[in-house]
């Protein structure tokens, strides 16, 4: 059962320390599960109201990396004259984020409504990069890392989809970012003239497989009301790979764009999430552009070659005049990792 709420259930420090002990130890995630009811909560913020949709709005999807550049990211999201924000990566809490809850932060300098629930508790203050810098806190105030839903106006119908088989293995030691929790999404809707509007934000797995997350499309759409006007749209992860099965990533993808130049730009053929979207309705050609979404930032990570792995889909209403925007602030400074992408929808 989910819950709306004001704030947060914070879990302790001395709770996450006991839970990353014991991880280590081998105990199970779901030993664990119950004991943060935070992740059975969404966080439910309001903004100024506006007035009804007419018959269009603007929506961009934004892996925002943590959020911790969030007033950068506030400038473009108004530069690009958005009304709805699929975000993802959003941190509440951590050292590597000035401790910040990002979304809230983001929100009310944009002056929205918002909605924002936790994907992952993490037992660490970040990547090892992450940890070595200068201004890092040794802990974090909260720990708490998820997804959000940012709109200038009200959001009602307030969900969240926690997938089966969604941690990705994320509390191994290996994977140098022990993580509890699990990747999911949010689900909201607005009210237009013509109707309601399904807005759906989500982060599919990096650390699996395509089948994966084809599977974990499959349950997201299972749990979508097929008879609204939806968009559905985030970080998708459509890699291609099969991360745990390569041992070197980066030289992997280098030999597979040599096979194939066309496979990180259009990696339809590869992730059968694609097929999923397509045989329930959903399309994505007027909705998105050609371009990679992946962006090295200043620490020379990622590294290419760069694919497109942030998608936006629509059902029951039509997309146009799709962008890429590059995640860069007014001075060239990268913002994320991952480039703004959005997309008129039309609702007539």
């Amino acid at each position: 059962m989910t819950n709306r709420v004001q704030h947060l259930t914070i879990p302790t420090v001395a709770l996450r320390d006991r839970a990353l002990a014991g991880l280590d130890h081998g105990d199970s995630y779901a030993l664990w599960r119950d004991a943060f009811p935070v992740l059975d909560e969404i966080q439910v913020g309001h903004g100024r109201n506006q007035p009804p949709l007419v018959d269009h709005l603007t929506v961009g999807a934004w892996n925002l990396e943590r959020g911790a550049c969030w007033e950068a990211a506030a400038e473009r999201v108004l530069a690009e004259n958005l009304d709805v924000l699929l975000a993802s990566e959003m941190d509440c809490g951590m050292s590597r984020s000035a401790q910040s809850h990002t979304t809230q932060a983001l929100a009310n300098a944009l002056g929205w409504h918002w909605v924002y629930g936790i994907e992952f508790i993490e037992l660490g203050t970040g990547s090892p990069w992450e940890q070595n810098q200068p201004e890092a806190d040794a802990t974090n105030d909260c720990g708490l890392h998820g997804n959000a839903i940012l709109s200038r106006y009200p959001l009602d119908a307030i969900r969240l989809i926690r997938f089966e088989n969604g941690d990705g293995e994320w509390w191994h030691r290996r994977w140098n970012e022990p993580r509890l929790g699990g990747r999911m999404a949010l689900i909201a809707s607005i009210h237009s003239a013509y109707g309601p509007v399904q807005l759906v934000s989500t982060h599919l797995e990096s650390n699996s497989h395509p089948m994966h997350r084809a599977s974990q499309m499959s349950e997201l759409l299972d749990a979508i009301d097929p008879s609204i006007a939806t968009v559905v749209g985030g970080d998708l992860n459509t890699n291609t790979l099969d991360v745990q099965a390569v041992s070197d990533i980066f030289r992997t993808r280098q030999l597979l764009q040599q096979a194939d130049p066309t496979r990180f730009l259009q990696p339809e053929p590869y992730e059968p999430l694609f097929t999923v979207l397509a045989n329930a309705g959903y399309r994505k050609g007027t909705a998105n552009t050609n371009e990679a979404t992946q962006r090295p930032r200043e620490r020379g990570y990622p590294k290419p070659p760069f694919g497109r792995i942030d998608w936006l889909f629509v059902r029951g209403c039509l997309a146009a005049n799709p962008r890429t925007v590059p995640a860069l602030d007014h001075q060239g400074a990268t913002i994320s990792d991952h480039e703004l992408i959005a997309t008129e929808i039309l609702l007539r």
